[in-house]
C-alpha cells in the first residue's frame, strides 16, 4: 500500500486531504509542523510526502531542503502545497527538490492527479534504471570476460560515434563521468543475480544529486554512469552548468559513502573489496546524437569532451583522487570550490596535457542554497570524510595493484610464447640489467611505439626505506626539469616497498662505452663537455645538485648527443649541507670516488661547482683515456682530490689546461661561477664545436 505523509498546520485542511486520501486506498500519516513531519518522515519511511509551505518553525521550503539531504529520504516525493501561486514560489519549491507543486484551493481530482502523476515519475525513473541495468548487463560480462583474459575491451567505455551517429545538436556543457573502483573484484563475489541488484541500488542512489542538480542525457555504461550538465541558462538552473557539476559529483560521493553501509549489511561476511567511487569532468563542445528508429530516438553524447572526462576519471584512480576536475571546469565553476592537489595529464587524443585539480568541496553561496545546495553545507564534515575514505580507498587498491604487478615482475621470463606483461600502457620486452634491489627493462609504449626503460625497484627487504625515497627522488627533482640533455622521464608509480620510473631508452649506451675504445677528439670531448654543461645550467637553475657525474650517468642518443642521467642521489641546493659523518671519522661518501669534488671528499657542502669539478675529471678521462687520479686506497684517493695539483692533458690538447685548471680547482670559488660560465668562455675561445648550441 502507498503510503502519504501530510504536513499541514491548518487542521481542517490536514485532516480532509488525510480522509480522502483513506477512501482512496492510501495509508496516511499527519503532522501539523514541519519539524514533525521530518521526525515521523524518519520514522515511517513514506512513499510521498503533501506539505504545506507556509507554515511556523520549519516552513515546507525548508523541509524538502532536510528531506534531500538525508539519505533514507532523499527518493522521496514531494508535493507542495500553499495558496502562493506566483512563479517565484514555484520556481523556489522546485529548485530546493520539490517535484510537484498544487496551489490552493484544489479540487479533488486534482489533488489526486497530482498524487497519480507523482508515483507515475518515481516509477518511470525506476524502471529505467532497472533497464538500463538489464541492456548493459551483457556488456559488462563480456567487458569482464575480456579483461581477466588479459584482453583489451573495444570500446569498453561505450564512449566511441555509434555506428550511423548524426549530430543533431552541438552544445557547450560539463560532462560528468563515473565508476566504481575494483567492480571487477566485486563483480567476481558476487552472482549475476547480486550484480545486478547492487548496481540498481546504487545507481538509484547516486543518479538523485545529478538530477537534481540537472544533469541530462545520463547514459549508464556499465558500472559507470556519464551525463550532461549543459551551460545554457534556464529558469529553474539559473547556477553554472559546471557549478551544479561539481556539486552533483561530491552529492554522488556523499550518496557512495552511505552505499558502503548498505553493502555492509547486504553482503555482510563475503569478503568484498571496500567500495568507492572515482569521477571525472570536463567542460566543452559537445554533440549529441540522436540514434535509434523514428518512434524510439535515444539521445547520446559524444566527442572530445566526453573522451577526457572519462579519461580524468581513469587518472584518478592513479592520482588517488575521487573528483578529478578539468581548469575548464574550475574556469567555468565560480567561487568557492575547494581543492586539494593540482597536477597535469597527458591526455591520448589530445595534443598536450589537461591541468586538473582534486575536488574536495565547494562553499556553498546564498544563491546555491536556494537552488538546492543547501546539504553541501549543513553536511560539510562528513562530506569532508566521505572524499577522504573514498581516496583513501582508491590509493589503497591502486598501491596494492601496482605492488603486485611489480612483483610479477622479478621471476619472469620472456618465452616467444607467451602473453607479454604490460604496465600502464608499456608492454615489456626484455630484461637488459639488474643491480641491488633495482631491475631494468626494456618496454614498448603501445600508443606510439616508443622504446623505454622500466627502472623496478623492490624495496620490501631489510632497511629498503633509504632506497625506496632516492627512486622516488629521482623522479620528483627529473619533473622540474625539461631539457634535451637531461634524460626524459614519463611516467612513474610507487607504494610502501616497490616503485618504478619509466624513462629515455638509449640504444648507444652510456659514455663509458665510448671512452673505453681510447681517447676521444678534442671536438668530440668538447661536443659532451658543452652538452652536459648545458644539462648542468638547467638543473642548477632548478636548484638540483647532481652529485654523480661520471662517464656512466652521461648517455649517449643515436645523433651523437648526450644526456645526463641518474638522479637517484642528487639532491635540492637547500639539501645539500654539509655530509654525516661515519662512525670511524671519516666522511660518508656520496658519489663514485674516482669523480668526487675536494668538498666531497672532505664531507663539506656542496654546491653547484660541486657538479663542475666532476665535469673536469671527465673531461680530462675524455681527452686522455685515463682518470686525473689514482691511489691503491680510497683514503690516499680523496687526498689527491682534496690536494693534488692538476694533471697536465697532452700537449695537442695544452690549449684546454686553463679550462681545465678552473673546472678541477681546489676550492669552489676558483671555478667557474655557474655552467654557463664555462660556456660563455669555450664560445669566447672559439672552442665550442658548431653543432652545439648553448643554452642562453
Amino acid at each position: 500500500m502507498t503510503s502519504v505523509l501530510i504536513v499541514e498546520d491548518d487542521d481542517d485542511i490536514r485532516n480532509n486531504v488525510a480522509r480522502l486520501l483513506k477512501l482512496e486506498g492510501y495509508e496516511t500519516l499527519s503532522a501539523a509542523d514541519g519539524r514533525a513531519g521530518l521526525e515521523l518522515a524518519r520514522q515511517s519511511r513514506p512513499d510521498v510526502v503533501i506539505s504545506d509551505v507556509g507554515m511556523p518553525g520549519m516552513d515546507g521550503f525548508a523541509l524538502v531542503e532536510a528531506i534531500r539531504c538525508e539519505r533514507g529520504l532523499a527518493a522521496t516525493s514531494v508535493m507542495l502545497l500553499t495558496a502562493l501561486d506566483d512563479r517565484a514560489s514555484m520556481r523556489r519549491g522546485m529548485a530546493v527538490g520539490a517535484d510537484d507543486y498544487l496551489a490552493k484551493p484544489f479540487t479533488r481530482v486534482e489533488l489526486l492527479e497530482a498524487l497519480a502523476g507523482l508515483l507515475k515519475k518515481k516509477g518511470r525513473i525506476e524502471e529505467r534504471i532497472r533497464s538500463a541495468v538489464r541492456e548493459r548487463e551483457e556488456h559488462l560480462r563480456r567487458a569482464f570476460t575480456e579483461s581477466l583474459g588479459g584482453g583489451q575491451p573495444a570500446d569498453p567505455f561505450g564512449l566511441e560515434a555509434p555506428t550511423g551517429a548524426v549530430a543533431d545538436q552541438v552544445v557547450q556543457a560539463t560532462v560528468l563521468f563515473s565508476d566504481i573502483r575494483n567492480f571487477t573484484s566485486l563483480a567476481e563475489k558476487l552472482s549475476s543475480r547480486e550484480v545486478a541488484e547492487l548496481l540498481t541500488e546504487y545507481l538509484e542512489q547516486v543518479c538523485e544529486p545529478v538530477l537534481k542538480n540537472g544533469g541530462h542525457h545520463l547514459k549508464f555504461i556499465g558500472d559507470g554512469l556519464m551525463c550532461v550538465f549543459e551551460h545554457a541558462t534556464v529558469d529553474a538552473l539559473p547556477l553554472p552548468a559546471a557549478r551544479r557539476a561539481i556539486s552533483a559529483a561530491l552529492g554522488m560521493v556523499l550518496a557512495a559513502h552511505e552505499f558502503r553501509a548498505w553493502m555492509g549489511e547486504r553482503f555482510a561476511q563475503r569478503g568484498l573489496p571496500a567500495f568507492a567511487i572515482g569521477v571525472g569532468l570536463h567542460a566543452g563542445e559537445v554533440s549529441l546524437c540522436r540514434l535509434g528508429s523514428a518512434q524510439a530516438k535515444e539521445t547520446t553524447p559524444i566527442g572530445d569532451t566526453v573522451n577526457v572526462a572519462a579519461r580524468l576519471e581513469s587518472a584518478s584512480k592513479e592520482l588517488g583522487w575521487t573528483v578529478v576536475a578539468s581548469s575548464a571546469v574550475l574556469h567555468h565553476a565560480g567561487a568557492g570550490v575547494q581543492t586539494g592537489g593540482m597536477t597535469s595529464l597527458g591526455v591520448r587524443g589530445k595534443n598536450g596535457f589537461v591541468d586538473v585539480a582534486e575536488i574536495v568541496g565547494l562553499e556553498v553561496s546564498p544563491q546555491d542554497r536556494q537552488h538546492g545546495m543547501a546539504c553541501l553545507t549543513e553536511r560539510a564534515a562528513e562530506l569532508t570524510e566521505a572524499v577522504e575514505i573514498n581516496s583513501e580507498i582508491t590509493a589503497r587498491a591502486v598501491k596494492d595493484a601496482l605492488r603486485s604487478k611489480l612483483s610479477a615482475f622479478k621471476g619472469y621470463r620472456f618465452a616467444g610464447n607467451e602473453e607479454p606483461l604490460r604496465l600502464k600502457g608499456y608492454r615489456l620486452s626484455r630484461k637488459i640489467g639488474s643491480g641491488g634491489m633495482t631491475d631494468v627493462y626494456l618496454a614498448v609504449r603501445e600508443d606510439d611505439g616508443l622504446a623505454v626503460v622500466l627502472k623496478v625497484l623492490d624495496a620490501s627487504g631489510h632497511a629498503a626505506g633509504e632506497q625506496l625515497s632516492r627512486f622516488i627522488q629521482e623522479y620528483t627533482l627529473l619533473s622540474r626539469v625539461d631539457h634535451p640533455n637531461v634524460v626524459r622521464i614519463y611516467d612513474q608509480g610507487f607504494t610502501e616497498d616497490h616503485a618504478y620510473i619509466a624513462m629515455e631508452y638509449f640504444e648507444q649506451g652510456d659514455l663509458r662505452a665510448e671512452i673505453a675504445a681510447g681517447p676521444l677528439s678534442q671536438e668530440r670531448a668538447l661536443q659532451v663537455v658543452a652538452q652536459v654543461a648545458q644539462a648542468l645550467a638547467a638543473i642548477h637553475r632548478h636548484g638540483v645538485i647532481h652529485r654523480d657525474l661520471k662517464p656512466e650517468n652521461i648517455m649517449r642518443r643515436a645523433d651523437g648527443s648526450v644526456a645526463l642521467a641518474d638522479f637517484g642521489i642528487a639532491k635540492s641546493l637547500p639539501e645539500a649541507g654539509p655530509l654525516p659523518s661515519a662512525p670511524s671519522g671519516q666522511a660518508d661518501i656520496v658519489g663514485t670516488p674516482y669523480y668526487l669534488s675536494p668538498e666531497q671528499a672532505a664531507g663539506g657542502p656542496l654546491t653547484p661547482q660541486s657538479d663542475l669539478y666532476s665535469l673536469g675529471v671527465t673531461m680530462f678521462e675524455m681527452l686522455t683515456g685515463e682518470r686525473p687520479f689514482r691511489a691503491d686506497s680510497l683514503g690516499v684517493l680523496l687526498a689527491r682530490h682534496r690536494s693534488a695539483p692538476t694533471p697536465a692533458l697532452p700537449a695537442p690538447h695544452a690549449a684546454l689546461q686553463p679550462i681545465l685548471e678552473r673546472l678541477m680547482a681546489k676550492q669552489p670559488q676558483q671555478r667557474y661561477p655557474s655552467a654557463q660560465a664555462l660556456l660563455d668562455e669555450l664560445r669566447q675561445r672559439a672552442l665550442l664545436p658548431v653543432s652545439t648550441h648553448p643554452a642562453e
